[in-house]
């Protein structure tokens, strides 16, 4: 079975002021180099004044990984960027440090310093989530039972995805897998047996973490 690994839970911005240089950092979620690169042209379209912008990526499937230090010195800013990025074990991620020179030289140990605060500030800030085996799931139940359906603690985990009224009520919910069992017999035993649960998709999914 394929292993679970940290991907970003979500995209963000961070941006901070070293010796009056700007340090902006985005980061997202990519899951080719295609995207990769199109997420790298698209942030230096945004700030095509910035005297670098300075990138990292990293695929899971397959593995890629690569940096540019767009005119900073040689190993002071992609390079320390990805060593970011492998150190969190974090896959499927892009992130761009923009900077705007503020008029004083950082050294080369000021610059590994600066871009990798950038690139862990923008990490933090995107929180993980986990790609693990999940299921799609179709619950279908009496109105009477919607709300005890929603506490039960197997769907806490869970990710509702929709929610329709019709003659009963359906969820649609993504749920680890490991938990479909679980959820199946203390949904069966809550309903006696009238609420119902469909499979209508397994796959690996992006499980928040933090």
């Amino acid at each position: 079975m394929e292993k679970s690994y940290f991907v970003p839970a979500k995209r963000c911005h961070t941006e901070f002021i070293e010796r009056k240089s700007r340090f902006i950092t985005t980061l997202a979620r990519v899951e080719t180099v295609e995207e990769a690169e199109a997420f790298l042209a698209e942030i230096r379209a945004e700030f095509p004044d910035a005297t670098h912008n300075c990138a990292a990526y990293r695929i899971k499937k397959p593995l890629v990984e690569r940096f540019f230090d767009d005119g900073e010195p040689g190993g002071t800013a992609g390079m320390p960027m990805l060593d970011v990025l492998k150190k969190q074990e974090l896959f499927d991620v892009a992130v761009v440090v923009t900077r705007y020179f503020g008029g004083i030289l950082l050294g080369a140990g000021g610059l590994v310093r600066a871009y990798s605060k950038g690139c862990a500030d923008g990490v933090a800030e995107a929180g993980t989530a986990m790609m693990e085996p999940g299921v799609r799931l179709k619950i279908t139940c009496a109105y009477s039972l919607y709300d005890r359906i929603q506490r039960m603690p197997e769907l806490q985990g869970a990710e509702i995805l929709d929610t329709a009224f019709g003659a009963e009520v359906t969820l649609e919910l993504m749920l680890r897998a490991s938990e479909r069992e679980k959820l199946l017999k203390s949904l069966a035993d809550l309903s006696a047996g009238t609420a119902s649960a469909e499979v209508l998709e397994e796959l690996f999914y992006p499980f928040k973490t933090s």
